[in-house]
């Protein structure tokens, strides 16, 4: 059975306005989703009615031990259709695409399930998602998380010129952590280094801070090379007050770099330091490591 791409990304692209939000009382009724004239069979259908089902919004006067379960319950529901056949990834597709101006939840994990199990019917959807505006920023996020995850060479082909800019964003996208965080996962999928490029996001000011946080901690999950060495080095010394970078950076200098190392330059920089309260974290670091 073949999935209708061009109207599925039509539906897609249709869903241009987000000024209507749902609220928790709103209850969304599956089969509008995936009616029976959609080309997907009839026990793909059920699993998505089942999936929608189970993601309402319950009652928020219910204690929290009923929150609890029903959290459990659907992470094992999405993540069972997320290894499922492609039929059901086409049917969540489409749920998706009709569920327009609905609850972010369901919203999310239609499109998880939709890009896990049939990944190569969603590429073209997550791809439109994640780089063309008038979407939901919302969707937007997830597409472009899960683009990165499934179709990462043309991924890191199109997020390169923002992951590595030099001046102001001119584009609506994702937020720059987002933008970072696909593209090590995209680069882990791959098999590809994601060194070269987040050492440089590390020491980039253009870039909002948390991305730089993300770039360092991945930095220091990885083997030591001399471009992340240096930038982790930078980000240790920066001037431009950023103290959470600054401790980041020798939290990072710890992991990665010989205990030797790292010891010594931490201790030379608290020799220069005139930021009190960075200098009060250097010295209790080196007291707890360096000894």
């Amino acid at each position: 059975m073949a999935l209708a791409l061009g109207a599925l990304l039509a539906a897609g692209c249709d869903h241009t306005d987000a000024s209507q939000e749902a609220t928790p009382a709103d209850r969304i009724d599956p089969f509008q989703l995936v009616p029976k004239d959609l080309p997907v069979p009839d026990w793909a259908r059920q699993e998505i009615v089942q999936l929608v089902e189970a993601l309402q919004p319950l009652d928020p006067t219910l204690t929290s031990n009923h929150h609890d379960q029903q959290y459990w319950r659907e992470k094992a529901m999405v993540e069972r259709l997320e290894r499922g056949e492609k039929e059901v990834g086409w049917a969540a597709l489409h749920a998706f695409t009709n569920s327009k101006d609905r609850d972010y939840k369901v919203r999310r994990n239609l499109l998880r399930v939709g890009a896990r199990s049939a990944p190569d019917e969603a590429k073209p959807l997550l791809e439109v998602l994640a780089f063309n505006y008038g979407f939901n920023i919302e969707d937007r996020t997830e597409a472009l998380l899960l683009f990165a995850e499934i179709a990462p060479t043309r991924y890191m082909e199109l997020a390169r010129p923002f992951v590595v800019r030099r001046g102001v964003l001119r584009q609506t996208l994702p937020h720059d952590e987002f933008l970072v965080k696909a593209w090590a996962k995209a680069c882990e999928v791959s098999g590809v280094s994601p060194v070269p490029e987040l050492s440089d996001v590390a020491t980039n000011l253009m870039l909002e801070p948390y991305a730089r946080v993300l770039a360092l901690r991945t930095l220091g999950r990885h083997d030591l090379t001399p471009e992340s060495r240096s930038a982790l080095q930078t980000c240790l010394i920066e001037s431009m007050g950023d103290g959470f970078i600054r401790r980041v950076a020798a939290q990072e200098i710890l992991r990665s770099f010989p205990r030797e190392d790292s010891c010594a330059l931490l201790r030379e920089v608290l020799s220069r330091e005139a930021d009190p309260a960075i200098a009060t974290f250097l010295d209790e670091v080196l007291q707890e490591n360096c000894r």
